[in-house]
């Protein structure tokens, strides 16, 4: 693990909390306050604003003092995205947060405000995803993960898939219901503009700018033929499937991070260790649905093209093996030793994976394109488009041992 502050360890009854909504936009502007009251020694110096990504949706920026080459007392300040609590609970989600943080897994909080919180500084900078060694340190912390013991109750992944898809349909009103606020907030949008108290909660955090993404018409009429009917049916499929078929394999059920973005991992060059940064994503999920998600990260969107070779999905799996006292007996008989049979045993089950992990992703990106306005030139709808296409086209390979049912374990 990544070197943390020397704080001890929270938990949700212990940790301050301030009635205070932070604009997404502004942050900047707005933390200074919420700064000082977990560093009053702080007050009236000037901090240096760091953000961890390029990521419009991941907002999450390191806080120090100007001047101060002492990073261990810095602070991390993590903002929910606009609209996110539509698909997100996140008290459950604090619940998971906690749970990392006694595991030592995610840094300690110290301190939450309405859309968001602060926690202790995590060293560490992105690594580089085509080099090898990163490969390595992504499977070892990605196994250490998996080793956390699973007593959370919250929802598997399949529960994630469902809850996005509701959205859309009638069995959830809670989009639509969000859309018709957007809507009228954007008719009174020149009006509050204009409205010198509203502006000014707008500046020092204690009003959210609103912000005016697509309507469900406009994404529907982008995405034509598309049925969320269909698409709903489908992921009841993607259940029975892992029911009847997946559950033969026994393949051990994790508490997984099911967000495997580069960005996600920091590196602390002294310690070589990696740290994560978001747990938005976490689930109880088949460890190897991780797994995949890595190998679709490593392809960075050209997906047919740049999915890794045989070669690198052995490697990445030997080390997360020899990392890793999960149970796989039924597919590894030495998991320190595997044989290349049995590693293409488990690459062939990860490419099933590939269809259902693109569904979700492209479940979230037409989301954020209706709940969230870009703050760059990144197309929502054409990457949720991108995703979707590739579970279309993987679709048939993950459903076929429902087609092809029988009493024994299905040879994929």
């Amino acid at each position: 693990m990544s070197t943390l502050t020397t704080i001890p360890k929270s938990t949700s009854t212990t940790i301050p909390n301030e009635t205070v909504e932070i604009d997404v936009n502004a942050v900047e502007t707005n933390a200074a306050r919420l700064v000082c009251l977990i560093k009053p020694r702080w007050a009236l110096k000037k901090y240096i604003f760091k953000k961890f990504t390029d990521d419009n949706h991941f907002i999450c920026y390191a806080i120090s003092l100007k001047n101060n080459e002492d990073d261990q007392s810095s602070v991390i300040i993590r903002v929910n995205p606009t609209n996110a609590d539509v698909y997100t609970d996140y008290q459950e989600q604090f619940r998971l947060l906690n749970h990392f943080i006694q595991n030592k897994t995610a840094a300690p909080i110290l301190l939450k405000f309405t859309n968001g919180y602060i926690s202790s500084y995590i060293e560490g900078k992105t690594l580089d995803i085509k080099e090898k060694e990163t490969h390595e340190l992504i499977a070892r912390k990605i196994a250490e993960l998996h080793l956390i013991p699973n007593k959370f109750q919250g929802p598997d992944f399949v529960d994630k898939l469902k809850h996005l898809i509701n959205l859309y349909t009638d069995k959830s009103k809670n989009l639509r219901t969000r859309l018709v606020k957007i809507q009228k907030e954007k008719e009174k949008s020149g009006y509050y503009n204009k409205n010198f108290l509203n502006s000014f909660k707008s500046v020092i955090g204690f009003n959210t700018t609103p912000i005016f993404p697509l309507t469900m018409a406009q994404l529907q009429l982008q995405l034509k033929d598309i049925s969320w009917t269909e698409l709903s049916n489908d992921i009841d499929c993607i259940r029975t499937i892992f029911e009847k078929n997946w559950s033969s394999f026994d393949i051990p059920i994790v508490l997984g991070l099911n967000n495997m973005r580069i960005n996600n991992f920091l590196f602390d060059s002294k310690t070589k260790e990696v740290s994560i940064i978001d747990f938005d994503h976490c689930s109880q999920n088949y460890c190897l649905i991780d797994i995949v998600q890595y190998f679709l990260e490593l392809a960075s969107e050209d997906f047919e093209r740049k999915y890794p070779s045989r070669q690198i999905q052995k490697q990445f799996l030997r080390e997360y093996l020899k990392n890793t006292t999960l149970n796989l007996s039924s597919i590894i008989y030495d998991h320190l030793k595997p044989s290349d049979l049995e590693l293409d045993q488990l690459c062939d089950l990860c490419g099933l994976l590939i269809a259902p992990v693109h569904l979700y992703w492209a479940l979230w990106a037409f989301l954020q394109a209706l709940l969230t306005k870009p703050r760059s030139t990144f197309d929502y709808v054409k990457y949720g488009r991108i995703r979707l296409a590739q579970y279309y086209l993987h679709k048939n390979k993950f459903f076929l041992p429902l087609n092809h049912a029988q009493k024994d374990k299905p040879k994929f």
